[in-house]
């Protein structure tokens, strides 16, 4: 028998190099087939045409079966020198600035770039960190490794650059395109693009929470032993995959929506700087989603009916998330210059008794504490007593129309265990949601108003025909109010709904003369606008959020608002068919109507003043937040 080099110069010159490689490959896979399944003529015939097909050769059976032949009796000696089953078991180790790397098996995580974003000089001062990369199936090792513009103090990593002076990441679609598919923004756990996918599909399909998915996971490496020795527990590893879940989705939907070439995020995962960065982003957001999403049937090729989809806006309040919330009511909301004033409540969740604060008193937030001095100013105390007085007025107006009428709704509700109302959302007859807020106070008319208005000036392309079943009370409302300082007339005003009509459903239910006639949707004076859609849609859509409560309750001001955000956001796109990692379509299609960025001032802004102690405390309330923050082994 010829020694190994003479076989392999043999077949080399026989059949050639890259062909030899490639039967080798193919002859050690289909040689696990059983021959009741791929008899030994089959699986030569197999290979023949497949070598054939890929390098254009015209090898014949009997080449292939001398090839085969001598694969077969020297199968040990072909795996050792083509390395064809134990490569990966192999490992070659490599130090570099105190990190031993496996340069066989480790992920290699580079920047995104060779050249700094701004001045475009060559990056510098490479550094490099161990970290761990979370699949659907396996924990891997991998090198992330950092680069430092120095002349305009930048640090660029896999999937971002950043800036530790002023505290602001960014990500373009360069960063975002990453070959390996991973999202690493900071710390030691990156994500791979198919662990979010897999998330995705688990809410959108069974409305998994972080929680449980983040125990699906484990359950799963450890089952697999592929855990690579990281010992994760569910409550740390659900924060940290939420927190990096959000932020990839808001990338996505900023990419998706808005005109933008960059995405700004917080430099760190810390839940102050999130909590901040979600307030001050969110009305942009929802601008972006009602702009979007209420001008949808402009999209060609969507699922839903262009002809019908737009027709009229359905208005709903929904109860089922409703979470914990501060019980201070005297918090009112003054942006709106048609409402002057309106009581919205607080949204922030109630702080929690620890044994360093036992404290604290467990009803109310960080920021209306007995203890805290909050001191508001002048404007803000007279708009407290208006939109007092305002509510005063409403309730009276209710009282007769409760007379004539047993359904109503009341923003004076009590609500017990001081939690929210739970949101109120909008939808086109398609089952499109165009617009929502998270109701503190009760669903009464000055809140739908507000939420109705908020919508306006957030862009949305209201129609002129809108079905709600108190549509009674919300015309009566406004009949009644509109033109005083209670509901300005102005523009904005003049874009609220004309034609209002009851749903099918509740209509049944009212006894007032005007609900039997001009309220009902077939009623000649509505023209036809109503007939034939689906007055259900809001009622039909609600059903997901029920039963997505239980995720949404664990939720803290403002995380609770993006998440619902995201999640409307990306359960229209799954309505519509579009593909969720689409760049560029809103601005596309609505580039000169989007808005370029714009500022919201955070909820605590208008409680008042507090001391500087006061703003430098950290919430009590980590729910949902995690606290984590760029590492010394981040900096250059």
């Amino acid at each position: 028998m010829p020694n190994g080099d003479d076989m392999l110069e043999a077949l080399r010159s026989s059949i050639g190099l890259v062909s030899l490689v490639y039967i080798c490959r193919l002859y050690m896979k289909l040689s696990t087939f059983p021959s009741i399944i791929l008899p030994s003529a089959a699986r030569t015939h197999l290979i023949k045409q497949a070598v054939n097909d890929r390098y254009n050769n015209i090898h014949t059976t009997e080449d292939i079966l001398m090839v085969t032949n001598m694969i077969e009796m020297n199968k040990d000696f072909m795996n050792r020198v083509l390395l064809l089953s134990d490569f990966e078991r192999n490992s070659i180790t490599l130090d570099i600035n105190h990190i031993t790397m496996d340069v066989i098996n480790d992920m290699i995580l580079l920047p995104f770039t060779n050249t700094c974003v701004d001045c475009t000089k060559s990056l510098t001062s490479y550094r490099y960190k161990l970290v761990h990369i979370i699949d659907c199936f396996k924990i891997t090792r991998a090198v992330a490794v950092t680069a430092e513009c120095k002349t305009c103090t930048l640090i660029y990593n896999h999937s971002s650059w950043y800036s530790l002076k002023f505290r602001w990441r960014k990500i373009n679609n360069s960063s975002l395109d990453s070959v390996l598919k991973i999202f690493y923004l900071c710390d030691s756990f990156g994500f791979t693009y198919s662990v979010f996918f897999d998330y995705t599909c688990q809410l959108l399909h069974d409305q998994c929470p972080f929680q449980s998915f983040s125990r699906i996971l484990i359950d799963r490496y450890n089952y697999e032993h592929q855990n690579n020795n990281i010992i994760l527990q569910p409550t740390p590893l659900a924060k940290l995959f939420q927190s990096h879940w959000l932020l990839y989705q808001i990338v996505r939907f900023e990419f998706m929506l808005g005109k933008t070439q960059i995405v700004n995020l917080p430099v760190s995962l810390n839940r102050n700087e999130l909590n901040y960065h979600f307030e001050c982003y969110s009305d942009w957001w929802h601008h972006l989603f009602t702009t979007f999403w209420s001008r949808h049937k402009s999209i060609p090729n969507i699922k839903c009916s262009p002809s019908d989809c737009s027709r009229c806006v359905i208005v709903d309040g929904h109860q089922k998330c409703r979470r914990l919330v501060c019980s201070f009511k005297n918090v009112v909301d003054t942006s709106i210059d048609e409402l002057t004033a309106i009581e919205i409540g607080c949204p922030y969740t109630p702080c929690r008794r620890t044994e360093v604060s036992n404290s604290v008193d467990a009803i109310y937030c960080r920021y209306h504490q007995p203890s805290v001095l909050v001191s508001p100013s002048v404007h803000l105390d007279k708009a407290g007593h208006m939109a007092a007085e305002f509510s005063k007025r409403d309730r009276d107006f209710l009282s007769e129309h409760k007379s004539h009428c047993q359904n109503y709704r009341n923003d004076s509700e009590e609500i017990k265990k001081n939690k929210t109302y739970g949101i109120l959302a909008s939808y086109h007859p398609c089952g499109i949601a165009i617009g929502f807020t998270e109701a503190i106070k009760a669903e009464g008319m000055r809140s739908v108003t507000r939420h109705l208005l908020l919508m306006i000036i957030g862009g949305c392309l209201m129609p002129d025909a809108l079905m709600y079943d108190c549509a009674c009370a919300l015309k009566l409302h406004w009949n009644k109010w509109l033109g005083t300082d209670m509901l300005k007339s102005s523009s904005l005003t003049q874009q609220l709904p004309f034609h209002l009509a009851l749903d099918n459903f509740h209509q049944k239910t009212h006894s007032r003369s005007m609900c039997q006639t001009i309220m009902k949707s077939d009623h000649p004076s509505h023209e036809g606008r109503f007939i034939g859609l689906n007055s259900q849609a809001a009622e039909q859509a609600f059903q997901y959020i029920s039963r997505a409560k239980f995720a949404l309750r664990n939720f803290s001001f403002p995380h609770s608002t993006i998440m619902l955000l995201i999640m409307l956001h990306l359960l229209n796109c799954k309505m519509t068919g579009i593909n969720l990692e689409t760049i560029g379509l809103g601005f596309r299609y609505f580039g000169d109507i989007i808005k370029d960025f714009f500022p919201t001032p955070c909820v605590y802004e208008r409680f008042g003043s507090l001391n500087d102690e006061e703003l430098k405390k950290d919430e009590d309330d980590d729910q949902s937040d995690l606290d984590h923050n760029v590492t010394s082994e981040d900096m250059p």
